[in-house]
């Protein structure tokens, strides 16, 4: 959460990744340009969707090549 706490307390696990947003945006004249990696950073953190879009892939092609393998297995 960008409020710095987490769930059970203490501190967020995106909580860094938005203070350098934020460290960012305060020091810039252009923050859509030159923050643009850290607030990518932070949505990444948040929700995972390169993570989720990488994990997908992989198990598109595991299953691609199981089915492969099954069919090689046909006589």
């Amino acid at each position: 959460m960008s409020s710095g706490f987490g769930m059970n307390g203490g501190r967020g696990r995106c909580f860094p990744f938005w203070q350098e947003f934020t460290k960012c945006y305060v020091q810039t004249d252009a923050p859509k340009q030159e923050c643009k990696l850290q607030f990518e950073d932070y949505q990444e953190c948040l929700y995972h969707r390169k993570e989720l879009l990488r994990m997908a892939i992989v198990q598109d092609e595991y299953e691609k090549e199981q089915a492969r393998k099954e069919h090689e297995k046909k006589p």
